[in-house]
């Protein structure tokens, strides 16, 4: 361009502005506005590539460039352009603009230019980036013109030779799984889990490569029409996309995808999954200024990976287990539902109840709830990195999936370990406390709340019956070194043929690991093993003794063990010598490790002698629902945390049964036939136990006593909080329990024989009625259903001073026993049904004074035979239970607008005489 010809646009435009001013002094504001505006218009410039460039209209000429190409428009920040008007040169720089660097490439237009009206020759233009520089200058062609006209937009379009470049994204596609090629590298990992891909493809002329990296991968899951060989009804099959949905700019060429590197992401975390040389994807050409949507990147993939041959193992597993029957039933999972193969291979791992790791290896395998039938295959070998194998569990019906994570952490370990526990045999002893002194415990937030007996008395799968039939597990289990929980339960097994055997010894899996030296002292995380409901074993199987690590055992519900189908030795004691066996280290591997034992509702009969001591970690020991006649001591060194016995025919512990820890929660004894209380205990501990419960046995049935003669002059008490003593034949209130120093605080003994309560139960004659160390504990106390008249002064708060709770109903109370109504801090008192002897009604007078009682909140004083109630009643007392007291006559004027607001509970019946409160509707 010739620098003479230049002016500065400033200088140009003064002398015009001056000249038009001068023209229109003298008119008014609104005619020289018009005039002046009526001499200017605006010009717009455009930029474009010189390789996609399109004329829109044929009175356009071309630009001749005279310059070296520029990369990419998207560089360019400024357009300088020198134009010529009335043979004056002008040369004004604009700002360009675009939305983006994307779109810049489509082209980019300047600010706006305000100009005078009239015609305008390009002499040329030079493009500039962000620092002013110039990279790239052009001279314009002789016809290169355009025309302002007034108060118009005139567009001109100006192009530039630029790298001509088209967009592209990538899509991946799964390759390989059809053959047997191997990866490029020997880590395998799961399509799904491709989050970053770095791409490098390579122009098939020049054979220049480019990278693009960081590309975001999108996984997806969709369907195709494809018909499932294994289910008429369906239709489709699922697949396995991944897109890259950023577009990518690319020289104008032909390419094909030669390489890539994938990576995986967990937050922030990114790791490198896999890379591959010497790809071959489809070739794909970029336009100048076009899309291309979805160049192939073939991931491969291989039936080599161990992933995929746990997948195929997993076929093999579902068809030898009539899969195409299953139909899944229990909570976790919609019902009836089944495993799909209709799928892609490499996705044949995500299948309800199987567990996957990042690799896509199968770590855990639930079939519990599915109905399978037949033989565990071989295949079961192939899934070393399983961690959890459940082939049916006690919680399948009822609580539905026992398993859903396999990488537990121990507090959840611990949580599986306790299901058993929590389902079928916990339960609050309090639970035989009166509805009154329930709700009065749960109103009080510094007492532990009393749980509603929920347990499943009838197991959630029918003892005997099953939910699966499976008859045979493979010995191929012994290659699963990594398996910490191995349940099953429900089924038709028998001893000799789990782990035995293999189920084909011609197959392809038994044939590859028959060299393998299988043996169980290998399986050292294998902690836990449920054999549950499996009611044709006669005798547990032989591997559980060679387990070297086992910590839990659950032979719950096995009852053909010294049961219907006879037993192994003959002498009906078989479950007694496979616990002797578990017990004795040189039988059993594990017998020092074992933790936790569940052996209820089967038919021991008794405990195993000489071998308990060995059970040295043994905490918790379950033993419900037997036959067990007769106790062996494990002795004071095996300290339980849980014991339960109930429902057996157990007549007496031995002194040394077992030691207690700090962490004991309860130790159940109920329904039994124990004569006296055991002398097992020590209420000098300084650990204090949850809660002991001798309900529903025979205790003072031997000549009245409830503590063995040998044992009166060397009772240690129980160091328990709550006892429970209730259904059963004590007739003497048993004072042992706190003359030895007992730290009770709730005591239930309903349901006996009690006729009285003497005069220095609960304190010594010693010291003038000085207390026992630990009676002034005591705050509940359960009376109901006995023979009592009366209360002694035992009762008074000077003994019980935290007595908070107390229900005395059902007995043969004629006068109202006020000895409890001097507590500071009583909040409940039952006294219903007082009947004498001849069964007829027997306290008539209304205990004046009591609504006087400092913190009383609950009173049930029904079933009785109140008469005149001559005491103004309390809003403070807002618990009453009047009812069915047919002579009882009541003014409730006081509390009136307490009962109407609701903040009042009245039980009563309507035909009582009720007044001072119309809106109990009582009938007149």
């Amino acid at each position: 361009m010739n620098s003479k010809r230049t002016i500065n646009w400033k200088l140009f435009l003064v002398p015009l502005f001056t000249m038009l001013f001068g023209m229109v002094m003298g008119g008014c504001s609104d005619d020289k506005d018009e005039l002046q505006g009526s001499q200017y218009g605006y010009v717009q410039f455009k930029i474009y590539k010189s390789a996609s460039y399109v004329q829109e209209e044929e009175n356009q000429s071309n630009t001749t460039t005279r310059a070296t190409t520029l990369s990419k428009l998207g560089d360019v920040q400024k357009v300088e352009i020198e134009m010529q008007y009335n043979g004056k040169s002008i040369t004004q720089t604009l700002v360009l603009n675009a939305y983006n660097e994307s779109n810049a490439e489509y082209g980019m237009r300047s600010d706006k230019l305000q100009l005078l009206v009239g015609d305008y020759k390009i002499i040329g233009y030079k493009l500039l980036d962000k620092l002013d520089k110039v990279v790239i200058s052009i001279s314009a062609s002789d016809n290169e013109t355009f025309s302002v006209i007034s108060q118009g937009l005139t567009i001109k379009d100006l192009t530039a030779d630029v790298q001509a470049r088209g967009s592209v994204t990538f899509k991946l596609i799964k390759d390989g799984l059809t053959t047997r090629a191997s990866l490029d590298d020997e880590k395998e990992y799961l399509f799904s889990n491709i989050a970053i891909i770095d791409v490098t493809v390579t122009n098939t002329f020049t054979r220049v490569p480019t990278t693009i990296k960081g590309l975001k991968v999108k996984y997806k899951e969709e369907s195709i029409e494809h018909q499932n060989p294994d289910n008429a009804d369906d239709k489709y099959m699922d697949i396995g996309t991944a897109k890259c949905d950023s577009a990518v700019w690319l020289p104008v060429g032909t390419y094909q995808v030669t390489e890539y590197i994938t990576y995986s992401k967990k937050g922030a975390i990114v790791s490198t999954l896999g890379a591959a040389t010497n790809v071959k994807g489809d070739e794909f050409t970029i336009i100048d200024n076009e899309f291309t949507e979805g160049a192939i990147v073939p991931i491969k993939l291989s039936e080599t990976a161990e992933y995929i041959k746990d997948y195929l193992a997993l076929k093999e597993i579902w068809e030898n287990l009539d899969g195409k029957n299953w139909g899944y039933h229990g909570i976790g999972s919609p019902e009836g539902t089944n495993w799909n193969f209709n799928k892609e291979l490499d996705m044949w791992g995500d299948q309800p109840g199987v567990s996957l790791d990042d690799e896509g290896r199968v770590t855990g395998l639930s079939i519990e709830g599915f109905g399978a039938k037949g033989k565990v295959p071989d295949a079961i070998g192939q899934l070393t990195e399983l961690r959890v194998l459940a082939l049916g569990s006690h919680s399948e019906t009822a609580g539905g999936r026992l398993f859903t994570n396999e990488n537990m952490q121990e507090s959840q370990k611990q949580k599986v370990r306790m299901n058993y526990k929590e389902m079928f045999l916990d339960y609050d002893p309090r639970i035989e406390m009166s509805e009154l002194l329930q709700n009065s415990v749960n109103r009080n937030p510094k007492m532990k709340a009393i749980k509603k007996d929920n347990r499943i008395h009838l197991k959630d799968t029918q003892i005997g019956n099953y939910t699966n039939q499976i008859t045979h597990i493979s010995k191929a289990v012994m290659r699963l070194t990594k398996l910490q929980q191995f349940y099953m339960g429900n089924s038709p097994l028998l001893a000799e043929n789990i782990c035995t055997n293999w189920i084909d010894p011609n197959s392809e899996y038994a044939k590859k690991y028959a060299a393998d030296e299988l043996d169980w002292e290998k399986m050292t995380e294998l902690t836990d093993i449920e054999l549950y409901n499996c009611p044709k074993l006669t005798t547990l199987p032989d591997f559980l003794y060679e387990i070297p690590e086992m910590q839990v055992l659950n032979i719950a519900c096995c009852r053909g063990i010294d049961g219907l189908n006879g037993t192994k030795d003959g002498t009906g004691n078989q479950l007694t010598e496979d616990w002797k066996r578990l017990a004795t280290p040189d039988k059993c591997k594990s017998a020092k490790k074992i933790q936790i034992l569940y052996m209820s509702y089967n038919n021991l009969v008794n405990f195993p002698t000489g071998c308990l001591h060995n059970m040295e970690k043994l905490g918790l020991l379950d033993c419900m629902s037997n036959k067990i006649e007769t106790l062996q001591p494990f002795g004071k060194d095996v300290k339980l945390t849980q014991l339960n016995l109930n429902y057996n025919k157990i007549t007496e512990i031995p002194k040394d049964f077992c030691g207690f820890t700090d962490q004991v929660e309860s130790l159940s004894f109920a329904h039994n036939k124990l004569k006296y209380i055991p002398n097992i205990f020590n209420a000098g501990s300084v650990y204090v136990m949850g809660s002991v419960d001798f309900s529903y046995n025979e205790i003072g049935s031997e000549s009245g006593e409830n503590i063995a003669p040998e044992d009166k002059n060397s009772y240690i008490g129980i160091n328990a909080s709550t006892v429970t003593l209730s259904f059963n034949k004590i007739s003497k209130f048993p004072t042992e329990l706190f003359k030895a120093n007992s730290p009770i605080t709730t005591i239930t003994l309903n349901n006996n024989l009690l006729e009285k309560i003497p005069q220095y139960s609960l304190s010594s004659k010693d010291g003038n009625g000085k207390e026992f160390k630990n009676t002034y504990l005591l705050g509940t106390i359960d009376l109901r259903f006995n023979k009592l008249t009366e209360l002694s002064d035992d009762f008074r708060a000077t003994t019980l001073p935290y007595l908070t709770n107390m229900d005395v109903s059902f007995n043969r109370f004629s006068e109202f026993p006020t000895q409890p109504l001097n507590s500071s801090v009583l909040q409940a008192f039952g006294i219903r049904h007082q009947r004498n002897a001849a069964g007829e009604r027997c306290l008539r007078d209304w205990p004046t004074g009591i609504t006087k009682c400092p913190s009383l909140l609950q009173l049930q004083i029904g079933s009785n035979d109140i008469r005149k109630v001559n005491e103004e009643m309390t809003p403070k007392l807002w618990i009453l239970d009047i009812k069915d007291n047919p002579n009882i006559s009541i003014d409730l004027t006081s509390i009136c607008p307490y009962i109407e607001a609701g903040m009042y509970m009245l039980i009563y019946d309507k035909t009582q005489d009720i007044r001072g409160c119309d809106a109990l509707d009582i009938k007149r």
